[in-house]
């Protein structure tokens, strides 16, 4: 790996291998890349005994892991049973190998392939959050998949880009902004993507900028509800009235997975 691409990786990724306690969740370890890839499984719903009637594979973002609740992913379903497979990236967990962005699309489907396997033919949705999201307009773009729910999604290149103030010069940024995968450009990756999509966007974000995420919401070229947050920066939670909201949304959503 060049140097700039070593330091596009430590800017942007925040791993951890800690321990984490994850009640009610139970780990997989898939075979991957001469190694091994963690997955966390648990259910949410109404009845969670009862065959899940969809399958989401989610991604954490930058400096979260599979272990954490996220909120936006799990309280917003209405379904009986939903089962949610939460990936822990190379270099996070107990996933092997170095952290890098550049694994992120082979880890994304090796764990839609065991998802896959598993869900046969109920849908299965592609979730994440910030940086998570980038793995899921991948999967989206690229690969068969029902839907996607995704939170603040950066372009990276143009998110680092717009962070001038890391740098005295601007040539260092354009050349780390440069070491981003093609496979990660997640506005190309909007607009090769035609499946049904919910997006959740704080509008005054001040590390995803909204205008970078309008970018990605302006090209998606599939069918698409957005829920805009207008006083919310990039962590703040969701109120009950915006899952009130979220509910209806991915209500259509479930509706639309299914009829794909």
């Amino acid at each position: 790996m060049s140097f700039s691409g070593w330091l596009a990786d430590r800017i942007i990724l925040q791993p951890t291998r800690h321990d984490i306690q994850a009640p009610g969740r139970k780990p997989l370890l898939l075979s991957h890349d001469g190694g091994k890839l963690e997955v966390w499984v648990h259910r949410v719903g109404l009845d969670t005994l009862q065959v899940p009637e969809l399958y989401v594979l989610e991604f954490p973002g930058t400096a979260s892991r599979a272990e954490h609740s996220t909120d936006f992913v799990e309280a917003c379903w209405t379904q009986k049973s939903v089962e949610i497979w939460s990936v822990n990236p190379p270099g996070y967990g107990n996933s092997s190998g170095a952290a890098s962005l550049g694994k992120l699309p082979a880890m994304a489907e090796r764990a839609l392939q065991e998802i896959r396997r598993v869900a046969g033919d109920t849908p299965v949705i592609a979730a994440g959050g910030s940086l998570g999201s980038a793995s899921a307009l991948y999967l989206a773009a690229h690969h068969r998949i029902e839907g996607i729910l995704v939170q603040n999604p950066p372009a990276l290149r143009e998110v680092i880009l717009a962070q001038t103030g890391w740098w005295h010069f601007n040539w260092a940024t354009r050349v780390i902004a440069g070491q981003i995968p093609t496979a990660l450009d997640s506005i190309a990756n909007a607009r090769r993507s035609k499946i049904p999509a919910v997006f959740v966007t704080a509008l005054q974000d001040g590390i995803v900028f909204p205008r970078i995420q309008r970018q990605i919401m302006d090209a998606y070229g599939g069918p698409l509800k957005v829920l805009s947050m207008p006083d919310a920066d990039h962590d703040t939670r969701l109120t009950e009235s915006d899952f009130e909201q979220l509910r209806s949304l991915t209500g259509w959503l479930y509706n639309a997975a299914c009829a794909s």
